[in-house]
């Protein structure tokens, strides 16, 4: 029981600020990529 709450606090916490660096990239990207097509 204490260890299931140990890996969910876990994952919450680093899970998290992980994911959302991931779409932060991923939104940068997305971003970058359209404002090169609108400079063509």
């Amino acid at each position: 029981m204490d260890f299931t709450i140990l890996i969910v606090g876990l994952m919450i916490g680093v899970g998290v600020p992980v994911r959302n660096k991931l779409i932060r990239k991923y939104r940068d990207r997305k971003k970058q990529t359209e404002n090169e097509n609108k400079s063509k």
